[in-house]
């Protein structure tokens, strides 16, 4: 009897029974196998990597929902990727840099010529030093 080897195979094709697959895989499947498939691993490879079965990284490619904690970080590790990467999470901005009316007042003094800017330096730092 002839061994038949899978490879892989798109998603939207017939699988080895015919059937095809029309649901669509979970949010963090999805991530886990752009990030393999990028690193140029097939399933078999991250399995050995990550210690467990092919048909386990299958599982949490298609059906997992909600992967473990432990699983996440492993696979963050293994496959060299950040976990907002995995999650495709997008860091608040954080503004810096002083505030609109800060800004405007200080180029308006970059405009002024190097004498006046250092009388309302002096100004300022008089007046910030009461203050305080």
């Amino acid at each position: 009897m002839k061994k038949t080897i899978l490879t892989n195979r798109p998603y939207n094709r017939p699988m080895a029974s015919g059937r095809t697959t029309t649901k669509e895989a979970p949010f963090f499947g999805q991530r886990l196998s752009h990030f393999r498939k990028q690193r140029g691993m097939t399933q078999q490879e991250l399995a050995d990597a990550l210690e467990i079965s092919r048909s386990l990284v299958h599982h949490y490619e298609r059906s997992c929902p909600n992967p473990t904690s432990d699983f996440v970080l492993k696979v963050s590790k293994v496959l060299d990727v950040s976990l907002d990467e995995l999650f495709d999470l997008k860091p608040e901005k954080i503004k810096s840099g002083p505030p609109p009316r800060v800004k405007k007042l200080t180029q308006r003094l970059v405009g002024l010529p190097k004498a006046k800017q250092g009388v309302v330096l002096e100004m300022l730092e008089s007046y910030l030093d009461k203050a305080s």
